[in-house]
């Protein structure tokens, strides 16, 4: 009965690895965009909210991945058309049970174009 505990210990211990991550670089931008400084320009845009999501199950089973880029991914898809989120914030909320576990990245601000803002 001990060993029985001590390897669903050591199972339960070690099952917290199982969930799985992002292998993709970071987007950055070298174009910088003056015009995306002005408070108009964000007030034209759609204000958009976006949310990605990872739970596991017993600590063993992944479902979903949150990540900062398929939450601007989801926030960007309410407003066809557009590629830049401004003035954005982000949020990521931690829930875990003793069977349940979900961390969730969420994030808001205004949807543009920057090919629009970059005509002169």
């Amino acid at each position: 009965m001990k060993t029985t505990l001590r390897l669903l210990a050591a199972a339960l211990a070690l099952s917290g690895c199982t969930i799985s991550t992002i292998d993709a670089p970071v987007t950055v931008t070298t174009k910088p965009l003056p015009e995306a400084a002005r408070p108009a320009v964000a007030a034209e845009g759609k204000e958009v909210t976006g949310e990605s999501c990872s739970r596991s199950i017993l600590f063993i089973i992944p479902i979903g991945v949150a990540t900062v880029n398929s939450a601007v991914e989801d926030a960007l898809a309410q407003a066809p058309g557009t590629d830049t989120l401004l003035r954005y914030e982000e949020r990521q909320t931690y829930v875990s049970a003793l069977v349940y576990h979900e961390f969730c990245t969420q994030v808001h601000g205004y949807a543009v174009s920057s090919q629009r803002l970059a005509q002169p």
